[in-house]
């Protein structure tokens, strides 16, 4: 028996994942519950366990890029090598069929050649029929490599056709071939070295590959979900006295929080057909880190002291994220001060009902752009929604 691990779908907007890290070595034992592997989704990294008991099998490296509900793994019930023992049945008749009638079609010495070559590359190897297809045109011994565990067993298309192209490339080349997309555009007759691929590269004009994150892809996602809302924008000013063992962002949350305990609205948001108000006050935040941008959301803000959330800021953007730390928020804020950016506006995240932008500060003032989604607030909410915060900062 095998049971598949598939890429997990981790958010509505998540169409790839990202295989971060391998718990597990290629044939590895697992349990029912152990962690397997770690996955980077559009919003977070997280664990993904077995459900099974068995022996794994690993079909993609750290690093690779899977479509949601593709296979990652397998597991079978025996190790590899029972497993080898047991290839089907139905496929080896097929193969023992083959060589019956190229006996009856061939002249004798031929069909010896072929029965040698059939022997070797299929009949004792554990393999996808794609995988002994492509090793057939390049006369590879697939039973020998597998013997000398130089290729994962079973083999699959992919795994032939990396022992293909580590043979033929150099590795300089092989990683420059693979970032332009081009590893299949050469002959592999001879060892193919980087100036080789530059010169392709340079003859074609081809352009680099980059592709998306994960987290690009949400985050772009995220925005065309934005643009969809109708929404309004309340420019304003306000006014805030530092305080020297806070960052300003610090005082920014507390007293946006405490204004959102006053407004229900912006507790609130829409889905479907329905208005969900929530007790808590409830944030997402813009965070730059260095594996993305993320809209981090600090829960229960009016519950906490200026001390906890300015903790909370510093220790943000090292922390490990999960998918609980990108949920949940009603409203939230983005702040580009730091970079002198005078005045900005900012697409509201997510499901959010609001979202305020926050300039530079001189003199104390920093202007601000608050854009509500028009199907929560009206006008006159948001407005009073505005002026209660702005009037919040003399409360702390």
């Amino acid at each position: 028996m095998e049971y598949k691990v598939t890429m997990p779908i981790l958010s509505d907007t998540m169409d790839k994942g990202i295989i971060v890290k391998w718990h597990k070595k290629e044939g590895d034992k697992v349990k029912k519950g152990e962690v397997i592997a770690e996955v980077e989704s559009d919003k977070a990294i997280i664990e993904v366990e077995s459900f099974y008991d068995g022996y794994i099998h690993l079909l993609y490296k750290e690093g690779d890029a899977v479509e949601v509900k593709k296979d990652i793994a397998i597991i079978y019930d025996k190790p590899f090598k029972e497993t080898l023992k047991e290839e089907p049945q139905k496929e080896i008749q097929l193969k023992q069929n083959e060589v019956q009638k190229q006996i009856k079609e061939t002249p004798k010495k031929e069909v010896k050649k072929e029965i040698k070559i059939s022997s070797n590359n299929f009949s004792n190897s554990s393999a996808s029929a794609l995988a002994k297809k492509i090793a057939s045109e390049f006369n590879i011994n697939l039973e020998k490599l597998q013997k000398e565990n130089k290729i994962n067993i079973p083999t699959h298309e992919q795994d032939i056709k990396e022992y293909i192209y580590n043979h033929y490339f150099t590795p300089k080349a092989k990683k420059l071939a693979k970032e332009y997309d081009i590893l299949d555009k050469f002959k592999f007759d001879h060892k193919i070295n980087s100036d080789e691929v530059r010169k392709y590269i340079l003859d074609n004009n081809l352009p680099k590959k980059i592709l998306l994150t994960p987290n690009q892809i949400g985050v772009i996602k995220n925005v065309e979900n934005a643009i969809k809302k109708p929404t309004f924008n309340i420019y304003d000013e306000i006014e805030i006295t530092p305080k020297n063992e806070f960052k300003i962002t610090t005082l920014i949350l507390k007293v946006l929080a405490n204004t959102m305990q006053k407004h229900p609205k912006s507790r609130t948001i829409l889905e479907n057909d329905t208005f969900l108000e929530f007790q808590n006050s409830n944030i997402s935040i813009a965070v730059d880190r260095e594996d993305g941008l993320y809209m981090v959301v600090l829960k229960e803000v009016e519950n906490l002291s200026l001390f906890e959330i300015d903790k909370w800021l510093k220790n943000i953007k090292i922390k490990r994220l999960t998918i609980t730390d990108l949920k949940g928020s009603t409203g939230g804020i983005s702040n580009l001060g730091m970079f002198g950016i005078d005045r900005f506006d900012a697409l509201i995240n997510d499901k959010d009902s609001f979202m305020i932008a926050f300039g530079a500060m001189k003199e104390n003032r920093i202007k601000i752009t608050a854009k509500f989604d028009h199907r929560v607030f009206n006008g006159v909410d948001a407005s009073k929604f505005i002026m209660d915060f702005k009037g919040g900062f003399n409360e702390i």
